[in-house]
Parts: C-alpha cells; sequence; structure tokens
C-alpha cells in the first residue's frame, strides 16, 4: 500500500523538473534577439559602387586608344534598382530602398512627398547612366563598330554618373543644416534639374527603360 506515494511523489519531482525545464527555455526563447523581417537589409556602399563603375568604364574607354589591348567589357547595372530592400550608403547617408524607391533616409522624418521627389531624381538617372553604359557595350559588340560612338557613350556614361553622385551630394548637403529634415523638406524641390543631354531629356521614363532592357 505505500505503492501510490511513491508514484505521486515520483510524478511530483518529474513535474517539477518539467516545469523548470520550460521555464529555463522560454528565458532563452526572450533573450534572442530577433530581428523582425520588414528590418532584414543587405548594406551596400553606394559610394565605392559608383567609383568602380566610373573606374571600369575609363580603363575601358583608354584602352579603346590601343590596338589589341581591350580590357574586359564592362557590365551595365544598376545602382538603386534593387528587388528587395537594401540600405545604400551615400555620403553619410543611409538610403532604404526597395522596389525602385526610396523608402525612407535613415535618422530623417520625411513625408511621401519628398521621398517620392527623390526616387524620381534618382531612378531618372539611374536609367540614364545603365542606357549608356548597355549602349556603349551593345554597340561596341556590333560588327565594325564605330569606335568613336563607343566613345561617345562612354562620355555620356560618365557624365550622367557623375550627375548622379552631385545629386546625392546636394542632398547629404542639405543634411547639415540644424534641422536636417526641415531642411531636406523644404529644399528638395528647389534643386536643379538633372542636366543631360537633349536626346535623352525629350524621352520618357518609360521609353528610356524600354530602350536599356
Amino acid at each position: 500500500m505505500k505503492i501510490v506515494p511513491s508514484i505521486a511523489f515520483f510524478l511530483s519531482v518529474l513535474l517539477s523538473v518539467l516545469s523548470a525545464s520550460v521555464n529555463t527555455f522560454g528565458q532563452q526563447i526572450r533573450n534572442v534577439n530577433h530581428t523582425p523581417l520588414a528590418e532584414v537589409s543587405t548594406i551596400i556602399d553606394g559610394n565605392n559602387l559608383i567609383e568602380k563603375l566610373l573606374n571600369q568604364r575609363d580603363a575601358f574607354t583608354k584602352s579603346l586608344n590601343k590596338s589589341n589591348e581591350v580590357v574586359a567589357l564592362p557590365q551595365a547595372e544598376y545602382i538603386i534598382d534593387r528587388d528587395h530592400q537594401t540600405t545604400i550608403k551615400f555620403n553619410g547617408l543611409d538610403f532604404i530602398i526597395r522596389d525602385n524607391e526610396v523608402l525612407a533616409i535613415k535618422g530623417l522624418v520625411l513625408s511621401k512627398e519628398v521621398l517620392a521627389q527623390i526616387t524620381k531624381k534618382l531612378v531618372f538617372l539611374d536609367r540614364v547612366q545603365f542606357y549608356y553604359a548597355q549602349k556603349s557595350n551593345m554597340t561596341y559588340l556590333t560588327p565594325n563598330a564605330d569606335v568613336q560612338e563607343v566613345k561617345f557613350l562612354d562620355k555620356q556614361f560618365i557624365s550622367s554618373l557623375k550627375i548622379f553622385n552631385t545629386t546625392l551630394r546636394d542632398i547629404a548637403a542639405l543634411t547639415k543644416a540644424e534641422n536636417p529634415s526641415f531642411s531636406v523638406e523644404t529644399n528638395i524641390s528647389k534643386m536643379r534639374q538633372p542636366n543631360i543631354d537633349k536626346t535623352i531629356e525629350k524621352q520618357t521614363l518609360q521609353s528610356l527603360v524600354q530602350l536599356a532592357k
């Protein structure tokens, strides 16, 4: 008749052990640093990317002046056209990009309207530089390619990429004010329009994208 108390005691000990284990596991779960999916983001140094694109194209253009010494054809590459959330660092600012849209600039409180204006400027210039890079490559690969035309297209590519870079520096300069968010909000619309050559300027963004892809 002493078996029942022994079983009861055993069950009591077992429940205590299980309870302690569950509490320990629960504490471990709470201590895990969970990162919300929305915060997972690729990080890219935008300034280094621009410099790389410029250097590759410059090396290619210079190689056209030397017979049989053409370097590898530089690949056309978008800068901010990203299909997943990406943080791109430009001039000390972190631009949060996704689906070709500037979602935010870290540390700044900006309206959707201002973010849309920034997006429009950068997307346009990004598509222009990609268009010239792609057009140059296609021209060079055609039979009996006109080297002078390739050099002209490369020059336009470099020019458009430098304008892209200047636009980013102008945006960064606005954040040096005492109230950076207010400065960007009130001045972004006053920034000069990108000075792209008239041929490209007359084309719609839709046409430009079709040419670039």
